[in-house]
């Protein structure tokens, strides 16, 4: 049986590396063979409020919670018959210290064990963990209220952006020009595009990407319903890659799937014909972006360059792929197909 005075003679020692053991702030406790404290250094003092001469003797279990007894015994013994020289206890669950006075605390601690002469010593070196709870709680106490305060922006930001869409709606009813209320409807259906970005937030677990598959479903099925398109005469598909956007990427993205779309919906199957429109989206190894909506409908008129043109659709188009600093390809063959290519995340 290894003797409890050892404990004193080691701690009182000159030697500095006595010193530096006493002096942890981490507490060291070493055990005999029948687990009884046999090494309490200053930090153990510290932190269970036993003074070393109260400890020195006492079973280990004076300093386990009592609804860990059993299972510290079994993690002990299995230990004991194990043959890895050290561990992290709680690997499995949190573990717990108890001070005196019964007071509980959350703690990190390893084991480790040696074989002397005089039977098995063990060692635990144990770190009280409760300052580190309570500010791990508060942050993430503070991150769950700025989560429910974005998700109300988003969404405080969605029902006014739909307020000006209403708006735009109930002026556009009170002009007859015909000509004047598809611009209004055009306008609304910008609106909505934004819209839809700030309402996909608002029911996203990740408040900093944009789900773009779910959210391009939307916009082009409020297209198709905007312009009086049913499926039996213009069908939308996609293919859209794993690409989620940050809502600044988003946006202009949006928009410009809303130009694109409803300029095909608007010109490329004059007569009730019959066509398709397709979207694309998605992302390379180099994280670069490629769009491209095409349509097998007239194509682009011969005499339009679509960097140049005076339609405002193909300006803002124009606009916004500056603002992604993207690259944009045309081609008018079987119909139209506008494609843009820019570095994901990037706006100037």
């Amino acid at each position: 049986m290894i003797r409890m005075d050892v404990s004193r003679t080691l701690l009182a020692s000159a030697d500095p590396l006595a010193k530096i053991l006493d002096l942890a702030e981490d507490a060291i406790i070493s055990i005999d063979a029948s687990y009884r404290i046999v090494l309490f250094n200053q930090g153990a003092e510290k932190i269970f409020g036993y003074s070393r001469d109260e400890i020195l003797g006492e079973p280990l279990n004076v300093l386990v919670p009592v609804r860990f007894l059993e299972a510290h015994g079994h993690h002990i013994q299995e230990f004991t018959e194990s043959p890895t020289a050290s561990r992290a206890m709680g690997e499995r669950r949190e573990i717990f210290g108890r001070r005196k006075g019964n007071i509980e605390f959350p703690a990190e601690a390893s084991i480790s064990k040696a074989r002397l002469d005089e039977g098995w010593l063990f060692t635990v070196i144990l770190r009280d963990v409760t300052a580190r709870k309570i500010a791990d709680e508060s942050i993430r106490a503070s991150l769950r209220e700025k989560g429910v305060l974005l998700k109300e922006i988003h969404h405080r930001v969605k029902n006014n952006l739909q307020v000006v869409s209403s708006l735009l709606g109930l002026q556009s009813r009170t002009i007859e020009d015909l000509l004047t209320r598809k611009k209004f409807q055009e306008s609304q259906n910008r609106v909505h595009s934004m819209a839809l970005i700030h309402e996909s937030l608002y029911q996203s677990d990740n408040l900093s990407e944009i789900d773009i598959p779910a959210y391009i479903d939307q916009l082009a099925a409020h297209l198709l319903r905007s312009y009086g398109a049913g499926p039996a005469h213009v069908k939308i598909s996609s293919a859209i890659g794993d690409v989620r956007l940050p809502i600044d990427t988003a946006v202009p993205c949006g928009l410009i799937i809303n130009e694109l779309v409803s300029n095909s919906l608007k010109y490329a199957f004059p007569d009730g014909r019959r066509g398709r429109i397709r979207i694309e989206m998605r992302e390379d190894e180099h994280q670069r972006i490629r769009l491209e909506v095409s349509d097998n409908g007239i194509g682009l008129p011969e005499n339009v360059d679509f960097l140049s043109t005076r339609s405002l659709g193909f300006r803002l188009v124009h606009t916004l792929a500056d603002q992604l600093g993207a690259t944009i390809e045309t081609e008018s063959k079987g119909g139209a197909r506008i494609a843009l290519t820019f570095q994901a995340g990037v706006q100037r």
